[in-house]
């Protein structure tokens, strides 16, 4: 079945899609208040296709299932959750940001410095007349 097909068979049931949304958002938001990246960006692929499927899916059925306050709920709590996501993203794109510069200004002193110490110049010590 295609994507943009309804199987008449098995309805579907938009508060549970809202709910499974909603679950993937708590994930992500977990995921960003333990610090695990790499994890969050994987999963963040997904709950975008979640939310790409629920908009066209309540498109859809937006007259069989009438929005309703539990809706609404939902999705409040769905933008809340996005919200306090990206505030942790920011926050961690903050610390990267000044790690960089940090060992950018490191690489600087470092190229600065190592002009003045060329290993292949010998030493020369004259004593003090």
């Amino acid at each position: 079945m295609k994507d943009n097909q309804v199987d008449n068979k098995n309805p579907i049931d938009l508060h549970e899609i809202y709910r499974n949304v909603l679950v993937l958002s708590e994930n992500l938001v977990a995921l960003a208040q333990s610090g695990e990246w790499e994890t969050l960006v994987s999963r963040e692929t997904e709950y975008v296709l979640a939310v790409e499927n629920l908009t066209k899916l309540t498109q859809a059925f937006e007259e069989q299932q009438p929005i309703t306050e539990e809706f609404i709920q939902l999705l409040h709590k769905i933008i809340e959750n996005e919200r306090i996501t990206k505030e942790y993203l920011q926050q961690h794109l903050n610390f990267l940001s000044k790690e960089i510069k940090q060992l950018d200004q490191k690489r600087v002193l470092n190229n600065s410095y190592g002009q003045f110490d060329e290993p292949d110049t010998p030493l020369v010590v004259r004593p003090m007349e």
